[in-house]
Parts: structure tokens; sequence; C-alpha cells
């Protein structure tokens, strides 16, 4: 309600019949223009009370949802929306809103030959004027509706562009490995023919320095191939709501003897009452794993500290992996995620891009700090699933 109404509601005892008549109008005019407006508007609105009726319902809510056209406004929620999905997941969300929340939750719907996917949104709809009018006790709810239809498109077709780039990168690098094998087989057989034309008849022992390598090198090749599966393939991620604690220190329990050996303590800072998060503990522990092996790599020549920390930090829940080891410089930092990278003598270099891959499959993101001689720290920072965001964790 604008000012103008406002002040002539406060003084409407005071106002003469023509007054009110010119404000009555006044506010119709003002209704219809934004009853015009919302009609216009691509976002689908529906508002419900508390007693699940509809109050109002635009244009849009009607060709996004899939709703009855006829007798929707003063009609039941359950009668107008004839998806009982849909009803389940509104019931669900205006039974854990407070009032400033939003839940919310995607959707797909046949039409014809395509499938839309709208993003449903419930959150409270409050007025100022609810306690003049004693309606504190009937509280109103807004359902949204947004057509993301096309954003999921193209986020499907940067996914394929990304894909497609990393294969490229990954494939360039298979390319690059198996030059070396290759020489080496062709090399020892054209050493093992020319042992058959000087002796034509070679007892197995003579030639077994040549088949030892031809062996060795064919192991090699076949581990390039199994790398070279697992990063292409799509991984089998199973996503339960887990405790990130939980999962942090069955790593670090796993892994302290290795870490004592090498002088490492670690330095535990978990945060309590972390809401649980959608997570595959099986791939985030080998993630996990990956980057306390790599910290303990930079830290091999005098020990350190590795210091692990988890907290909450708005929609997220973040995990920090610290290093006080020989750090990296900008170049290498640059480098670290990609396929067959590695500054190490031995390694496939593909474990940070395996922990690159799991948090992608986890809608998390991945951050790297470092500074030559003074160590590295990885942060993921997990989204809170929605219907977790008020329920807290006990440590």
């Amino acid at each position: 309600m604008n000012k103008f109404v406002r002040r002539a509601f406060d003084k409407i005892e005071k106002l003469s019949v023509d007054e009110i008549k010119t404000l009555v109008r006044y506010q119709a005019s003002e209704n219809e223009l934004l009853g015009n407006a919302l009609e216009k508007i691509d976002i689908g609105v529906i508002v419900a009370n508390s007693s699940n009726r509809v109050l109002t319902c635009n244009l849009a809510a009607k060709k996004l949802l899939p709703l009855h056209r006829k007798l929707i406004e003063g009609a039941a929620l359950h009668y107008v929306i004839h998806d009982q999905d849909v009803i389940d997941f509104i019931n669900s969300a205006v039974a854990q809103l407070d009032d400033e929340q939003k839940v919310e939750k995607e959707f797909h719907f046949q039409k014809g030959d395509s499938v839309t996917t709208v993003l449903i949104e419930v959150s409270p709809f409050t007025s100022t004027l609810d306690p003049v009018f004693h309606l504190d006790n009937l509280r109103r709810y807004l359902i949204l509706a947004f057509d993301i239809t096309e954003t999921k498109k193209q986020e499907a077709r940067l996914h394929r562009s990304e894909s497609l780039a990393s294969l490229t990168t990954v494939a360039a690098g298979v390319a690059h490995e198996i030059k070396n094998p290759l020489a080496s087989i062709d090399i020892h057989l054209q050493l093992l023919r020319k042992a058959f034309e000087r002796k034509e008849k070679l007892a197995l022992s003579d030639a077994d320095c040549y088949l030892d390598v031809i062996d060795e090198e064919i192991d090699r090749l076949n581990g390039i191939v199994v790398d070279f599966l697992f990063a292409v393939r799509p991984m089998d991620v199973r996503l339960r709501l887990e405790s990130l604690n939980k999962v942090v220190e069955d790593v670090l329990n796993f892994v302290s003897y290795e870490l004592s050996e090498h002088k490492i303590v670690i330095e535990r800072n978990l945060g309590e009452y972390l809401p649980k998060l959608r997570l595959d503990e099986n791939l985030l522990k080998q993630a996990l794993l990956n980057i306390i092996k790599n910290g303990m790599n930079a830290m091999d020549q005098k020990g350190g500290t590795l210091t692990v920390t988890t907290k909450q930090s708005g929609d997220y829940v973040v995990l920090m992996v610290g290093d006080d080891g020989s750090g990296m410089d900008d170049k290498t930092l640059s480098k670290i995620f990609e396929p067959y990278f590695t500054t190490k003598a031995t390694g496939s270099g593909l474990g940070l891009t395996m922990v690159f891959k799991v948090v992608k499959e986890h809608h998390a993101e991945v951050m790297v700090s470092s500074k030559v001689a003074e160590g590295t720290t990885f942060t993921i920072s997990f989204p809170i699933p929605t219907n977790q965001r008020l329920a807290l964790e006990v440590k």
C-alpha cells in the first residue's frame, strides 16, 4: 500500500463520503493496474492462505503449472493443482517456512512432445496491514513458478562443451603418454629381430631381456588406457544426506598413522551443528584422501601441520584442507586440475583431476590458494540442501 492510501486509511473516520469514494476509485484503479501487470509477466504467481485456499493466480501460473483452468480463486489448493508431487512439495515447504525463508524445487512437466522444467518457489507473503485487519492467524504464502527450461538446456550445452574440451585435453595427454611405451616396444622388437637374424635360432634366455621390457611397456600402456577411461567416463554418483564431519573424521583416522610417520600433525577445526549435505561418501573420501596425500607429499622432507576445517558460511558448508609445505607458483597452480599434469617423478597426474570431478558432481566449488615455501589450501564449498538450512546437527 502506498503512502497516500496509508495516510487516508489512518484518517478514514474523518473523511467525507465523496472522499471515501475517491479513495476507493483510486485504489480500484491501482489494483487494476497491478492486476494487468501481474497478468503480463512470464513468472507464475499464486497466493494462498494457511487454509490452503487460492487467493489469486495469474495467467503465467496457469500456463506453467498443471492447474485446473476454472474456479481457481477461492478454491482449495489441492483442487487447483492436479499434480500430487507439487501439492506434497508445497505442503512440506509451508510446514517448514519461517517469516524470511523460501523453499524451492525443480519439476518436469510433459507438454505434448516437449518437457518443461519449472522451478517452484514457496515463501511467506505478509503485509503491514495484517495486524490492523486481524489477519495474523491466517498466514499467506507466495508460490512462484519460473520456466527454467532454456536455462537448463544452456547448462547442458555448456556441460557438453566443457566435457568435449576436457576430452580433448585428456586425449592429447594420452597421445603424449603412449609415445614412449610404443617407441620402447618398437626398439626392442627391432633388437629382437636383429638377434634372430644374427643367430637364426634364439634361446628363450637370450630373448628374455627384450621380452621383459616389452611386457613392462604393455603394462604401462594398459595403465594409461585405464586412467583414460577413468578420466572420461561419467561417475556413478549416489548422493545421500550425510554428515561432512563424519566423512572427514573417517579419512583422518585412516591416514593418521601414515601422516605421523611423515612427522605431520593433524589440526582439526571441525564446526559444530553443521547441517547435513547431499554427499557420495565413498567418492568424497577418495577425493579428500587425494588432497591429503597431495599435502603430505608437499611436506615430505620436513614434516609439518595439516589443518582441516569445516564451517558453515551462508548457504554453504566449507571444507578447508591446508598444509605448510612447499607450495606452488602461479603457473603450476593454474594447471593442477588438468589431466596428466604432475610435478612428481611418479604418479598418473589424475589425482586432482579426480578431485575436481567429484567436487563438480556434488554441485560444489573448489578453490586453491598457494604460495611457494608457505603452503597450499584447498577450499571446497558445498551447497546446503534447502530442507537442511534450518536443521542443525549436533557434532
